[in-house]
């Protein structure tokens, strides 16, 4: 008896594979997202999600299977197993792949990631608490889409409307999720006091240093999501951090704080307002923690309120975003102070193919209207706005930008190549004085403005090219990561310039190339490791005084990444 129960078990559990193979396959739309208009038609459980590796495992203990059984198929696992006739009829799936798989609908979701069953098969991922009248849940798979920290980096308010419709989500509740990023960074260099690494800001090292090494916490934030009412969605992202820019910035920071407000069950229409990433660009690192040169130039997140509209429909997604002008927390600044005076736009479409619709190829763009990049004041956050003095010669701008970004998607492997530029040259990267003043030789008319850019003879643009890939082969029935990622960085021009203090600094470009590994030990927890290469170290503050594009340094990161 308990045999055939177990057996039936597994036979039900197959069919939540063996059904969606010969389904409309239009659950893994844009970032992951569903395109039908109700939880019950999104049942696509594509290669490497949760429910296949738990699947396999229910397989495994009925018939007992060796390891290599994981390599099969979701069909000829359904078809393994016998005496199913009818789908159950709670599933409802909307994007399924696990964190390390990234099979993507339009790669959001760092590719679909996020799935649920409704609360009877979905029980052991959410736990659920009655206080004071109010249920408060936690689910390890919306925290892992919210909190990811390198993939899905302006995809997260079309996560919060899946989740919604997809059923990992629940409504009237409150759910309450953490994450932790941290480990050990070391790096060595060819030049004393030159660590040329992105993403992050090694004050921990001394100028008369060669090598560096440190324990760090990336990130430790709370997520707080609230499903209130059928068309409103709350979210709120406290966080701490060791890297960010410590000078000048706060350790603890309420990072994000927006409302949704949108029903994808009811209508392809959504907004959101309030602290959030700009939506711009796609800025995805396949690296294990260290963001792409593409990311840590151009991800643009506000730190005043942003108004979002946007519609998904059918692989389609387009945007429009208004906000402040005045410095924001990264990358977006205009003039005007307090009137709103910058806007972003973006879209995104994917188109599936392949045999069940399991691969995926995306292209999308878009366009920043002001960036810190407008100006030769190198002054990196408010506060150094706020109290620093700008050069003597400031030059001065609207300096906007544009992305565009292709990428592939399948079980094993996927790809993707971005680029982003500016539409004019940095003002910082202009060859000038210590005072501002371009040099005579970058002027048209050197008796005329030196801060009027149509009277500047320069045209190098700040660039970005990013292209990644990775595999995802099965270790021990979970999906792990191996990961390359290559960055090249066009900053200005080989000028033979001279710092203040006489000596020769060269700023030209720069590169960082990433090998990465990372593997799932289970929902909660993963282990990741990489190495790094940089050549260049071109810090965005006075990059004339002290830059050097030559440096070459190496660098090994070891860490982990934990959740509830």
């Amino acid at each position: 008896m308990k045999h055939r129960i177990l057996l039936g078990s597994a036979a039900s559990l197959a069919l939540l594979i063996a059904v969606p193979v010969a389904a409309t396959h239009q659950s893994q739309g844009l970032r992951g997202a569903f395109t039908g208009q109700s939880p019950s038609v999104q049942n696509y459980v594509p290669a490497g999600s949760w429910q296949q590796q738990r699947l396999q495992s229910q397989i495994n203990a009925v018939h007992g299977y060796d390891s290599s059984a994981a390599y099969a198929t979701d069909y000829q696992m359904a078809q393994s197993v016998q005496g199913y006739t009818s789908a159950p009829q709670y599933i409802r799936v909307a994007h399924s792949e696990t964190q390390t798989s990234n099979f993507a609908g339009l790669r959001g979701l760092s590719a679909p990631r996020s799935v649920s069953y409704d609360p009877k098969a979905a029980s052991s991922f959410t736990r659920s608490h009655d206080i004071g009248g109010i249920t408060v849940r936690t689910n390890a798979l919306h925290t892992r889409d919210m909190l990811d920290w390198q993939e899905n980096t302006t995809g997260k308010t079309l996560t919060l409307l899946a989740n919604r419709a997809n059923g990992t989500l629940q409504p009237n509740s409150v759910y309450l999720g953490a994450g932790f990023q941290g480990g050990l960074k070391w790096q060595k260099t060819e030049v004393d006091g030159q660590f040329p690494i992105l993403s992050r800001f090694p004050f921990f090292s001394d100028r008369t240093d060669d090598s560096a090494g440190v324990f760090a916490i990336d990130h430790a934030a709370l997520s707080f999501t609230s499903t209130f009412g059928d068309w409103t969605t709350l979210y709120l992202q406290p966080e701490y951090s060791e890297t960010e820019y410590g000078r000048d910035q706060d350790e603890f920071q309420l990072r994000k704080a927006y409302v949704v407000f949108g029903n994808l069950e009811k209508s392809p229409f959504y907004a959101a307002f309030g602290r959030k990433t700009i939506d711009f660009g796609n800025f995805d690192s396949y690296n294990a923690f260290t963001h792409n040169e593409g990311a840590h130039y151009f991800w643009a997140v506000s730190d005043q309120p942003v108004l979002e509209v946007g519609l998904y429909s059918n692989g389609f997604k387009i945007t429009g975003s208004a906000f402040s002008a005045g410095r924001q927390l990264r990358v977006g600044l205009a003039g005007e102070e307090n009137n709103i005076g910058n806007y972003a736009f973006n879209a995104e479409k994917e188109f599936r193919f392949g045999e069940d619709k399991r691969k995926a190829f995306t292209v999308g763009g878009g366009y920043l209207h002001d960036s810190i990049y407008r100006d030769n004041w190198t002054a990196h956050t408010f506060q150094g706005r706020e109290d620093g003095t700008p050069p003597a010669n400031l030059i001065e701008y609207r300096n906007s930008l544009v992305n565009g970004f292709a990428e592939y998607n399948s079980p094993f492997f996927d790809a993707m190549v971005e680029y982003t530029t500016t539409l004019k040259p940095w003002g910082a990267a202009i060859p000038q004085s210590i005072d501002g003043t371009p040099l005579p030789q970058f002027l048209i008319d050197p008796a005329g403005s030196t801060t009027d850019i149509d009277n500047i003879n320069f045209d190098e643009k700040l660039s970005t090219l990013v292209a990644q890939a990775r595999i995802k082969p099965w270790v021990y029935g979970r999906r792990m990561n191996i990961a390359a990622v290559g960055s090249w960085g066009n900053i200005s021009d080989d000028t033979g310039n001279i710092s203040a203090r006489g000596n020769p600094t060269s700023f030209q470009s720069n590169q960082q190339h990433a090998l990465s590994v990372e593997y799932p030990v289970n929902d909660y927890l993963e282990f990741g490791a990489e190495y790094v290469y940089n050549k260049g170290f071109i810090p965005f503050v006075a990059p004339q005084q002290v830059s050097n594009d030559q440096t070459e340094a190496h660098a090994i990161n070891i860490g982990f990444k934990a959740r509830f």
